[in-house]
């Protein structure tokens, strides 16, 4: 009799479920549901010797409804419920006492509400509600629930402090996740009551303060990451404690102090994340000596001295050190993690020339040894390819021409030698041997020579800087091939993913790929966003000859700079194709004709130079152009007449506004105010009399009555 209770209230609870996508029928294992057969054989349910449903677990199984038709009251044995990975939406239920529940999986669903009290889940050991939009603070009566052991409200917006009694009482607690919300306030001490606690994830909250020094008695800690906060301080020197932590990730702090020597005895310690904090001195030596270390981050400090000594770590995946003060030579014990993918040494004081060896490390997929002071020739081996996807070598005082070794990196998506003082001809074979190629920066060389046409073969670049250079000849016409810039680009980022082992679990490493672009006459340095970012720059170079009229099929570009060259003949006629250009620099050339009137068709447009050209002619106007007031744009052509300009054109006009709707619906709203003005001026003219003069009035009156007799 109970069985057939809980299954007609399992059927009922079908009922009210549906598919969002459209299908007629529920995915599997709903679907088998059926009274035809005992409810203990129906896919995702589990019963108990006596015959009663123990357990329900449907993740992922497509379902969407609320977790309030669910009659908790009616599994008087359940004791599990996992609905994780749905489109469960509504509220938890508080009303009900779900007294034998010890597991709940509601994560990543669509729940809304508040977290339920300890008096709904008095029971609980395992209660995952991640991934929804729970709001409200984390009540603190489930401090009550002293049997609970994994414990996951991260991202929701939660908000308030974190009950300091949590940690005093649940004392088999073993998972605390609880970022990515809104908590404020700061870490409680009670935390190092949690002794048995293995994985503490506490980052992207709102927490102020400092890292409780107590935090060192938690010595079966794992997993350790408070970063993306606002703690401040030191990093206690009791972290060393923690001898069994694999991850440790402290980063995006304003933690000001060294990196204390006991953080070598985390021998164990597989990830270590200090970057974005203001730690300060050198690296402490003995870090060599964390073994199992397979990804480094010290980026975006304020550490100095010599290169951290890494020879004692056996397989390193990633290091970055970048935006530091680090001095001496490249070091060579990096020659020698054949493992190694990441590798970001930018932004130091690091000299003296890049070793061969470098080239020999077959897995890597990222360099980035920009922003220093290498000098010298780039050598490398001459055998095998190499798996580069990004190699920046932008700003040091590197010579010689372009390197061989590039042609054989066949996966380059990102090459950046800008900013150095290469030499010679721009390769051809570039266009061949790195097909894949999305941005190629090679601004402020001593490169000579023409610009080849292979390159329009690179059918997914889509940033092109070749500007500050000496290059002569005429813009190659095959540019208008280049596919990529011929729709604007829709995906946000195109970051870089390394999977890697952690214990039991496979991690990911996201390293975003960043680039510095002449953006509108300033440098700006696009993190993520370089995937938006579709532009040709040429200039401050030698280039002669017309700009090659299908740039104006190139729809995708966000900014064309061509300044600074000799070239010559008109503005292309449908510059106006280009609707998504932000930024317009035709400057310091020998341009001449009018302006084409398709250029105020450019919505997007907000920096604009023509100056110092032959342009003549009336400057267009309407729409995005009237907002580009500043005379200096056009300055220096002495044909070119009309607003911005104190020009007045041989018309009388100021301007010749292109022909658009906008013009017409002035045109419509002047004649409907004329009319208007015309209709008043009328009324009084013959009102007017009546009313003031009384001779008037009279003689009008009698002519109307002499009228009315004569009908």
């Amino acid at each position: 009799m109970e069985q057939d209770e809980e299954a007609a209230s399992l059927l009922q609870w079908k009922s009210t479920l549906w598919v969002p996508d459209g299908r007629d029928e529920l995915p599997s294992p709903v679907l088998s549901w059926s009274p035809a057969k005992p409810v203990c054989s129906w896919s995702g349910l589990a019963c108990d010797a006596a015959g009663r449903v123990a357990e329900v677990s449907l993740p992922g199984a497509g379902l969407s409804g609320t977790i309030g038709a669910f009659n908790f009251t009616a599994f008087p044995a359940l004791t599990k419920l996992n609905l994780g990975s749905n489109n469960i939406s509504g509220t938890i239920p508080t009303d009900d006492v779900i007294t034998g529940l010890t597991y709940l999986d509601l994560s990543q669903n669509s729940l809304s509400g508040e977290i339920p009290p300890a008096a709904t889940l008095p029971s609980m050991r395992y209660l995952n509600l991640s991934a929804n939009g729970l709001s409200g603070p984390i009540p603190r009566s489930l401090a009550g629930v002293r049997s609970m052991r994994v414990f996951d409200v991260s991202t929701n917006k939660l908000t308030g402090a974190i009950p300091p009694e949590l940690f005093t009482n649940w004392t088999e607690i073993r998972v605390f996740h609880a970022q990515n919300n809104f908590l404020a306030g700061s870490i409680p001490p009670e935390i190092s009551n949690a002794i048995k606690l293995q994985s503490l994830f506490l980052y992207y909250n709102s927490l102020s303060g400092h890292i409780p020094v107590d935090l060192g008695r938690l010595a079966n800690l794992q997993f350790l990451c408070f970063a993306g906060n606002s703690l401040s301080g030191p990093i206690p020197q009791s972290v060393g404690n923690l001898t069994r932590l694999v991850f440790l990730g402290l980063f995006s702090h304003s933690i000001v102090s060294r990196i204390p020597p006991e953080i070598s005895n985390l021998i164990a310690l597989q990830v270590l994340d200090l970057s974005t904090n203001h730690l300060e001195g050198e690296v402490p030596a003995a870090i060599s000596s964390l073994q199992s270390l397979q990804f480094l981050d010290l980026s975006s400090n304020k550490l100095s001295g010599v290169m951290p000594d890494i020879s004692g770590i056996r397989d390193l995946i990633g290091i970055s050190l970048a935006d530091n003060s680090f001095t001496g030579e490249f070091p060579l014990a990096l020659c020698r993690h054949a493992s190694l993918k990441i590798l970001d040494l930018s932004h130091n004081q690091l000299h003296g020339q890049l070793p061969k060896c470098m080239w020999n490390l077959q897995q890597l997929l990222f360099m980035d040894m920009s922003d220093n002071a290498f000098s010298g020739i780039v050598q490398a081996p001459r055998n095998s390819n190499l798996s580069l996807q990004s190699v920046h070598l932008a700003n040091n005082s590197l010579v010689g021409g372009i390197p061989l070794v590039l042609k054989r990196c066949k996966l380059l998506t990102i090459l950046d030698l800008g900013e150095n003082n290469f030499s010679g001809t721009i390769p051809p074979w570039i266009g061949a041997s790195n097909p894949l190629l999305r941005v190629l920066r090679l601004r402020s060389n001593m490169l000579h020579g023409s610009i080849p046409w292979q390159l329009s073969q690179l059918s997914s670049l889509q940033l092109l800087d070749l500007a500050g250079n000496s290059l002569v000849g005429s813009i190659p016409t095959s540019f208008t091939n280049l596919t990529a810039m011929m729709q604007p680009k829709t995906e946000y980022d195109m970051p870089l993913e390394v999977s890697y082992h952690i214990l039991q679990y496979v991690a990911s490493y996201t390293y975003v790929y960043h680039i510095e672009i002449d953006w509108k006459s300033q440098y700006y340095v696009f993190d993520g966003t370089i995937a938006l970012m579709t532009g040709i720059d040429l200039s401050s170079n030698y280039l002669s000859g017309n700009i090659p009229p299908g740039l104006a099929n190139l729809r995708g570009l966000r900014f064309l700079n061509l300044s600074r060259n000799g070239l010559a003949g008109g503005i292309p006629e449908d510059i106006g194709n280009l609707k998504i250009m932000e930024s317009l620099d035709l400057s310091w050339n020998e341009l001449s004709g009018s302006i084409p009137s398709s250029i105020s068709q450019l919505m997007s447009l907000n920096s604009l130079n023509l100056s110092n050209n032959h342009l003549s002619g009336e400057i267009p106007t309407g729409y995005q152009l009237q907002t580009l007031a500043e005379p200096s744009i056009y300055s220096n052509n002495f044909g070119l007449c009309g607003f911005p300009l104190n020009i007045a054109c041989s018309n009388g006009s100021n301007s010749t506004p292109a022909p658009n709707s906008h013009s017409k619906e002035l045109e419509a709203l002047s004649w409907y105010y004329s009319v208007l003005a015309g209709l008043t001026f009328g009324f009084w003219l013959w009102s007017g009399p009546l009313l003031l003069f009384k001779p008037w009035r009279d003689a009008i009156f009698r002519c109307i009555d002499h009228i009315q007799e004569r009908l």
